[in-house]
C-alpha cells in the first residue's frame, strides 16, 4: 500500500478519526479498489498503534468498503453495478418521500439556506475542489432529508450516507467541468419555491437517474453470475 497519501497522526488519535482518514482515503479514490490494508503498516503510518486501527478496519468491512478475502487479506470493495442500483434505488425512494414532506413544511428561511448551498457548489467548482462538491452535493439533498422530519427516513438515510458519497465522488470525476454538476439543484430549488410537487418529483428522478446512468456507464461490464454458475455446472 502506498504511503503519501495518509497523514501522520498522534498517538491519542481515536479509533474515530482513524476510521475517518481511511473512510475518506477509499471514499476519493487514494485507495482505489482492489487496494491491500495492512494493519502493520497502517499503524506505522498513522503513528498510532494496531488496535483503533483493527476496529477501524472492522467498522470499514461493516460500511462495505473493505473487505477480508481469505489468502488475500484485507482489500478494499469494488463498486459493482448491484452495489450502485442498490444504493440509488432506495436513495430515490427515501428523497421521494422527504421531499413530499419537505415540500409543504419548509419556510422562505430554509429554502434559502438550499440556495446557500448552490452557490457554494458553483463556487466550489470554480476553484476546481471535487472533494468540496462532493460534500456539498450531499449537503444538498441531506438538507432536504432533516426537513421532512421523518426520523426512520433520516436513520436509513444515514446508513445510505457513505455509500451516496462513494458514488457521488465516481460520478462526479466523469465531468469534463465541474460546474455540470451544479446541474439541476438550482431548479430543484425553484420547484420548492413554488411549492409544485409534480416538478419538484420530476425534476429529482431525472436528477438522480442521470447520476446512476453516468456511474453505470463508467463500470465495466460484469459477468452474469447464473450464467457462470450454469456453465460451471456443465464442465
Amino acid at each position: 500500500m502506498k504511503s503519501e497519501h495518509l497523514e501522520r497522526i498522534e498517538p491519542r488519535t481515536l479509533r474515530e478519526n482513524v476510521t475517518e482518514i481511511l473512510r475518506q482515503s477509499i471514499i476519493n479514490g487514494s485507495l482505489p479498489p482492489g487496494s491491500e490494508l495492512n494493519q502493520v503498516q497502517i499503524a506505522e503510518q498513522l503513528g498510532t498503534s494496531r488496535g483503533p486501527v483493527r476496529e477501524a478496519l472492522g467498522q470499514l468491512e461493516q460500511e462495505g468498503l473493505i473487505e477480508n478475502i481469505p489468502y488475500k487479506g484485507v482489500l478494499v470493495t469494488q463498486l459493482s453495478r448491484r452495489y450502485v442500483e442498490e444504493i440509488y434505488s432506495v436513495r430515490a425512494a427515501l428523497e421521494k418521500l422527504a421531499l413530499d414532506r419537505a415540500i409543504d413544511q419548509m419556510n422562505d428561511d430554509e429554502i434559502a439556506e438550499l440556495d446557500n448551498i448552490v452557490d457554494q457548489m458553483r463556487a466550489a467548482a470554480k476553484r476546481e475542489s471535487l472533494d468540496d462538491l462532493v460534500a456539498l452535493d450531499l449537503a444538498f439533498h441531506e438538507y432536504i432529508m432533516r426537513q421532512a422530519d421523518h426520523h426512520l427516513a433520516w436513520k436509513l438515510w444515514k446508513q445510505l450516507e457513505i455509500g451516496v458519497q462513494r458514488c457521488l465522488h465516481v460520478r462526479h470525476e466523469i465531468y469534463t467541468f465541474l460546474d455540470e454538476v451544479v446541474g439541476s439543484h438550482p431548479t430543484l430549488v425553484t420547484a420548492i419555491q413554488q411549492r409544485n410537487k409534480a416538478w419538484a418529483f420530476q425534476i429529482l428522478d431525472e436528477h438522480i437517474g442521470e447520476s446512476a446512468s453516468h456511474i453505470f456507464a463508467s463500470l465495466p461490464e460484469e459477468e452474469d453470475e447464473d450464467a457462470v454458475a450454469a456453465g460451471a455446472a456443465e464442465v
